[in-house]
């Protein structure tokens, strides 16, 4: 066959098998290689066995999603089988494991089997080996180069005496089982480029973004998809002076993170959804103390526990407006890891610039997955911002100081660090009212007017956030789509196939809350505008009615919420669907979409 631009490969079995694995190693080696690669995995909530996926796409072009049809499809066991037979694309190859898997008699032409169990015995007198067989597997069909992949091995296995060289061998092995399927896909070799290209997770990402802002303590709890974060700065974070806490629970981590921040260390945690729950109440504590604090929210599906090892764009509404009263908070939306690295550093800026909780929406998609991105690169030049902190000589001269004081109009108020002079710059950090010089009281006035501040510092928020994203159509367009976060990759792709069949869409990419006058602009330059996101109920659609009352009529949703990433082929259906009429014309035509898209 000739050689191919691009390849869709998915390993599937039972969590213990390799299976992630054997989809780093290769995913590695291939970014290595010189290919461009993009990932995504699923692994079970069960502690040990379960199914598991680890799909990954590989091409000698950019790519921007892990693809959707697969090419290749390796089967641990008869459940993977099970199922992912129906992600195949019409010529897809299967390889399996010839004692676990029987596959129907319709696929057998396109099928071949792989002694996986029974030469990882033979080899290495285990099952040990066996991803690595399937790996071998792998490498026959798609004529890939295997030593970047035994570098690798050789690296990881370096302590372990003869682990390496029976793990090289079982690579073998399996190329060999393959031989009849030898480049069935056969990748185009990549061009070689001077560019350099890190393959790295939002997770990994973020902590280093925190560690570059000079973070100095992180307390969390560990929760799918987050816990990377702590397990990564618990290493790192002492490296650079700094202190990585481990607490019960989430209510106890913010609570530890809050006093950090409030004796004047950069402090964070991170959570997911359910973790998020049980913060609300400390939340609204640092947003009415006005303490700076950072929160990385890795979303998942929900409610409740939900879907715990998939990904969903869930949290926006519990985030934005996080805690009982009238609360609004300010959220970041990075698109891929380079930009959780970036926003995870300015985060801080942010929180301490605006005295408030900062949240990073991360999600699983960009924080548990690798992808590729420029390299991560840091300014020492920059200079950190901590915001309106009143210092020692300061205070001795006289200045007047009021916690709560609006001096400059933006509403934002000046504060101390604890310490910082003997008899000046003193007050009480409480979650009751109080007035501008930090006094108890329970009267209406100053307790209407520090809330009218709070409105007046979420406002001028707006000109600090990271601005949108805007791509035009190359003919004029009366459709628009918004998008955020981890839809960005599968909504590029969608932006030029629409384009290539004669549908002119305009594009903006929100990066954050409060929303800028961008968007305002944009919505009313469209006679439709599409939303879409990875949730049930439109949720960032219905922050965009509630914040900037824009007509339901026009705004409409696209929703894709079973878990698994949004694609371009699913935005590209649903857009057309919703222009035709099919099944209506807004919100109706996409949650159409989706039930036929995934329930049948």
């Amino acid at each position: 066959m000739s050689a191919r631009h691009s390849v869709v490969i998915r390993l599937a079995g039972e969590s213990g098998e390799g299976v992630i694995s054997s989809g780093d190693i290769l995913t590695q080696a291939a970014a290595r290689g010189g290919y461009y690669t993009q990932t995504f995995r699923t692994f079970p909530a069960e502690i040990k066995g379960g199914p598991c996926m680890y799909q990954f796409r590989l091409s000698d072009e950019p790519i921007w999603s892990h693809g959707r049809d697969v090419d290749l499809l390796v089967c641990f066991n008869q459940e993977a089988w099970d199922l992912n037979w129906d992600s195949l694309g019409p010529d897809g190859v299967i390889l399996y494991d010839i004692t676990e898997v029987a596959i129907p008699d319709d696929y057998l032409s396109r099928a071949r089997p792989v002694r996986m169990e029974e030469l990882a015995k033979e080899i290495g007198g285990s099952l040990r080996a066996k991803n690595m067989v399937a790996v071998g597997a792998v490498t026959g069909v798609l004529e890939f180069d295997t030593t970047p992949i035994e570098e690798l091995v050789l690296r990881r296995y370096a302590h372990k005496e003869g682990v390496a060289d029976a793990n090289i061998a079982a690579l073998h092995a399996g190329s060999d089982e393959a031989a009849d399927l030898k480049g069935r896909y056969p990748l185009v070799p990549p061009v070689e480029t001077e560019e350099d290209r890190m393959l790295i997770s939002g997770n990994q990402a973020i902590a280093v973004g925190a560690i570059a802002a000079g973070v100095k303590y992180f307390a969390g709890y560990p929760i799918t998809p987050a816990s990377d974060i702590l397990e990564w700065l618990s290493v790192r974070l002492p490296q650079v002076g700094g202190l990585t806490i481990q607490c019960e629970d989430e209510i106890a981590s913010l609570a530890s993170v809050l006093g950090a921040s409030y004796a004047g260390a950069k402090a964070m945690t991170a959570t997911s959804g359910p973790g998020l729950s049980l913060m609300g109440e400390l939340i609204g504590y640092a947003g009415t103390a006005e303490i700076p604090v950072v929160i990385v929210d890795a979303q998942r599906g929900g409610p409740s526990t939900g879907l715990p090892t998939r990904t969903q764009q869930s949290d926006v509404l519990l985030a934005a407006y996080a805690s009982h009263g009238d609360t609004k908070h300010v959220l970041l939306f990075p698109e891929d890891p380079y930009e959780a690295f970036e926003f995870g550093a300015q985060a801080f800026d942010l929180a301490d610039r605006l005295q408030t909780p900062v949240f990073v929406m991360l999600d699983l998609d960009i924080g548990s997955n690798h992808r590729l991105c420029k390299p991560l690169t840091w300014d020492d030049n920059r200079k950190l911002d901590r915001g309106k902190v009143m210092t020692h000589d300061d205070l001795e001269s006289g200045k007047e100081f009021g916690r709560y004081l609006d001096v400059d109009g933006d509403g934002i108020t000046y504060r101390t660090y604890p310490g910082t002079h003997p008899k000046r710059g003193v007050y009480f950090t409480r979650g009751t009212t109080r007035d501008a010089y930090a006094r108890y009281t329970e009267l209406p006035k100053p307790y209407v007017e520090n809330m009218e501040r709070l409105l007046k510092k979420f406002d001028t928020a707006k000109s600090y956030v990271p601005a949108p994203v805007r791509t035009e159509s190359s003919q004029p367009a009366n459709v628009g789509v918004v998008y955020y976060g981890s839809t960005a990759p599968s909504m590029r792709e969608a932006l030029e196939q629409l384009e290539a069949s004669g549908v002119h869409v305009n594009a903006m990419r929100v990066r954050a809350f409060p929303f800028a006058k961008e968007l305002d602009g944009f919505v009313s330059e469209h006679d439709i505008v599409f939303v879409v996101e990875q949730n049930r109920d439109g949720q960032l659609r219905t922050l965009m009615l509630v914040e900037s009352g824009f007509d339901p009529a026009k705004v409409r949703s696209i929703v894709h919420y079973d878990g698994t990433p949004i694609t371009a082929r699913f935005i590209c259906a649903a857009i057309k669907n919703a222009l035709d009429g099919e099944h209506g014309t807004g919100e109706d035509a996409a949650r159409e979409h989706v039930k036929n898209e995934v329930l049948q």
